[in-house]
């Protein structure tokens, strides 16, 4: 089941974010169904809603992903994209690009940023006026709005 997290300390660009409770990707992960929607729709929504920066290849790999909750190759390859990606904008060796989104522990970062966190910004950045309500966003899975009315509006 997916969780919001508001880490210490706060950065006002992400106050917070939404967080898997399992490794979503490439195996060994849990893939626990809510967390692979929550994957899966961030991805999805890159490729739907790409911004003029996106790299061209991160838009083709996210037009790949189907939201289904059922991991597949093409999840792992874009999740990969992704991770490549904040590698190379951020040229930082401690970036991770093994197709597994892991729980955001403590923070933002572990020493690069953490693949969801990174998610939550890309999917922030293309719904700035309904960001934190995802349940509002075209496409949003009936489970994740459910989620987002649990955790967010608390209902």
């Amino acid at each position: 089941m997916a969780q919001v997290m508001t880490p210490q300390p706060s950065d006002p660009e992400i106050p917070l974010f939404f967080n898997v409770d399992g490794v979503v990707g490439a195996a060994p992960a849990q893939n626990l169904r809510e967390d692979v929607l929550l994957v899966q729709f961030c991805l999805r929504t890159i490729g739907d809603k790409p911004l003029a920066q996106t790299k061209p290849e991160l838009v083709a790999a996210c037009k790949q992903v189907n939201v289904t909750g059922v991991m597949d190759a093409a999840t792992v390859n874009a999740i990969r994209v992704r991770q490549q990606v904040a590698k190379g904008l951020s040229q930082n060796s401690a970036t991770m690009i093994d197709g597994r989104v892991s729980p955001a522990k403590g923070g933002y970062s572990y020493g690069a940023h953490w693949t969801i966190v990174l998610l939550n910004s890309d999917l922030q950045g293309r719904n700035l006026d309904v960001w934190p309500r995802m349940d509002k966003i075209t496409g949003c899975p009936p489970e994740l709005k459910t989620m987002v009315t649990r955790l967010v509006v608390g209902k």
